[in-house]
């Protein structure tokens, strides 16, 4: 599935089935689950994705990514489609640092997408995100965007990529 149509289906799940995404739990399974396996992370394998880790003050963040040699290189938390993604902004932070090869943070109620990252302090996140997406009105620039996640791609230029939104990022 193209990343533009993958948009159309879960702005359509979500809106459809709206009660059922105010769970933090239904977010992250059936629509953020479902995004990364669209864009060729298979949640089911441990070396790729593994979900509640890792356990910080009785909490966890909702997952990781792996980079190939099975180190966190993104994390990511799901809230549900109501909750205000600005308020768990330091929520997230604290999780960012718990591992240092972690450079990216997605903080997503499937209505936005916040993306992190350490470009002012390496392994400190960033208080503002260097990219943002809001899915019932994304652009193309967005589907771009996304398409950088695709997990071959993100990993064999990982290091580029995380220049150019350095680059980009305004301090």
């Amino acid at each position: 599935m193209k990343v533009n149509d993958l948009i159309f289906h879960i702005n359509n799940k979500r809106d459809s089935y709206q009660r059922h995404f105010e769970s933090t739990k239904n977010v992250k399974i059936q629509l953020f689950g479902y995004l990364l396996k669209e864009i060729g992370w298979d949640i089911t394998k441990p070396f790729q994705c593994v979900f509640e880790f890792p356990e910080i003050e009785d909490k966890a963040a909702n997952g990781v990514l792996f980079n190939r040699h099975v180190e966190p290189i993104v994390m990511f938390e799901t809230k549900g489609i109501k909750e205000n993604l600005d308020k768990h902004i330091e929520q997230t932070k604290k999780f960012f640092c718990v591992e240092n090869s972690i450079k990216v943070a997605i903080l997503s109620n499937m209505v936005d997408i916040y993306f992190f990252s350490d470009f002012e302090t390496s392994g400190v996140m960033d208080e503002i995100p260097f990219y943002k997406i809001h899915l019932p009105s994304f652009t193309q620039k967005d589907v771009d965007f996304l398409e950088q996640f695709q997990r071959d791609y993100f990993l064999n230029h990982f290091q580029e990529l995380y220049a150019k939104w350095k680059e980009q990022y305004v301090f």
